[in-house]
């Protein structure tokens, strides 16, 4: 195995990572949506529409609308392999979400916005079959969004956003299989004093690898138009860009599991020792190594539709076109160029279908439901646990509680069930084929608080 193979190897997935939506985005921008399929492309959500759909802006009420909260994030995966089964034991994710919209004039609004498009982590159990591809992984992305949105009448308003986003991530993973060492002690020549460095870590990740980098803040646009042809039905449009977030100047740090382990590499890593690995050389060679790379966050295109048959009860259905063949391939470029990879990825743009409905109970409650239904956009011939895509359909359900016209606490709640999926990454790849079966579920209760002024 060559250097460049290694650092293809190590780095291909660099920023993947499992998340409760399909890909990496996110989809918990308002506890009160996340109660009803997480809709608004056709809805006047007042502050909270500047990211569903910038045109409801112009709906809100009172000179100054204030919303803020956040989501918690209780997820797994389930890996099984034959009789193998390796559970992740995910921290609680705790994507936030802020907005504030103000009144300008009769026709003008403008606001400013705060969510996290892309977050959570995904942490494996210690020295799993896949450690060589990931032991655990987070990621952090922020997006701030000034907006401005324009009520052309009372049946037409459009609206634009302009979207700033930074983040930062971290990876570790193990360099080489369990056990990946095991046939040096079948040989006759290989000194007896690492046969028995090797023998007491057969069963551990002996070689590992951590990865971390920022994001430099990159920008994108957010646009919608909405149309209300009378009291009972309303249309939305809106359209987010892709947004290209920029790694740079990652660091690499490659250290063994133990110093035994770390001076038995040193000489495999020695041009002039008879015990030189090239594998070995090119995976130690990586530590220090300053690192840049680029990942999408989708475009997406939404469109909506909501019907109030009376003043007690709303429906809205909602369809989300995202971008996901941005996706196509990863490209890692390090300081030395003789290391800089590309890794395919090949993913495929997808949709994702929402319904549900309120109930106005009363003055003060108002109660949800709806039902997400999230297709993968992973080429699951390129499968990766990194990654563990699948089809997931998921049930929500909120409500309101509204005790003045000035304030109202939002409670969400979505169950999330992926289907089984199986995947395999192919022979091709630097080491060896890793498939298997993974099956993925969370819940996501959310909080949040609204202000009108």
């Amino acid at each position: 195995m060559n250097i460049k193979k290694i650092s293809l190897f190590l780095l291909a997935n660099v920023v993947g990572i499992s998340l409760m939506a399909e890909g990496y985005q996110l989809n918990t921008q308002s506890a009160r949506q996340i109660g009803m399929a997480h809709m608004g492309t056709a809805l006047k959500l007042g502050a909270e529409s500047m990211v569903f759909n910038p045109a409801g802006l112009s709906f809100m009420r009172g000179s100054a609308d204030l919303s803020f909260g956040m989501t918690g994030i209780s997820s797994k995966v389930v890996f099984t392999q034959g009789e193998y089964e390796a559970k992740t034991d995910n921290p609680l994710g705790t994507p936030i979400f802020g907005y504030a919209g103000f009144r300008l004039s009769e026709k003008f609004f403008a606001g400013v916005s705060i969510s996290n498009p892309a977050g959570n982590s995904l942490v494996w159990p210690d020295n799993w079959r896949g450690t060589h591809f990931v032991q655990d992984i987070s990621l952090q992305a922020f997006s701030i969004q000034p907006t401005i949105s324009f009520k052309i009448n009372d049946q037409w308003s459009i609206g634009a956003g302009f979207m700033a986003n930074f983040g930062s991530f971290e990876l570790n993973k193990g360099l080489l299989p369990i056990g990946a060492l095991a046939p040096y002690l079948q040989s006759p020549v290989f000194p007896q004093a690492y046969k028995d460095i090797i023998s007491s870590t057969i069963g551990i990740s002996q070689l590992n690898a951590n990865l971390k980098g920022n994001s430099k803040i990159t920008y994108g646009f957010n646009l919608g138009i909405m149309f209300s042809p009378n009291e009972q039905w309303n249309f939305g449009l809106s359209y987010r860009s892709k947004v290209m977030m920029t790694l740079e100047e990652g660091e690499t740090t490659v250290a063994a599991a133990t110093p035994e382990l770390q001076s038995m590499f040193a000489a495999f890593a020695n041009p002039q020792s008879p015990l030189f690995s090239q594998t070995i050389a090119g995976a130690m060679s990586l530590n220090g190594q300053s690192f840049a790379a680029e990942l999408p966050i989708p475009s997406n295109l939404q469109f909506g539709a909501a019907y109030k048959p009376n003043h007690k009860w709303l429906v809205s259905a909602e369809l989300q076109y995202v971008g996901w063949k941005a996706y196509d391939q990863l490209v890692i470029e390090f300081e030395n160029p003789a290391l800089t990879s590309t890794q395919q990825k090949n993913f495929s743009n997808s949709m994702i279908y929402r319904v549900g409905g309120e109930y106005y109970a009363s003055e003060k409650f108002t109660l949800r439901a709806g039902f997400i239904y999230d297709s993968t956009p992973v080429d699951k011939t390129l499968y990766s646990p990194e990654t563990p895509g699948a089809n997931k359909p998921s049930l929500t359900a909120g409500l309101t509680f509204a005790p003045s016209q000035k304030f109202a606490l939002d409670l969400g709640l979505q169950y999330l069930n992926g289907q089984k999926t199986h995947g395999s990454m192919p022979q091709a790849s630097p080491l060896s084929a890793f498939e298997g079966e993974y099956k993925s579920t969370a819940l996501l209760p959310s909080l949040g608080l609204r202000f009108n002024f």
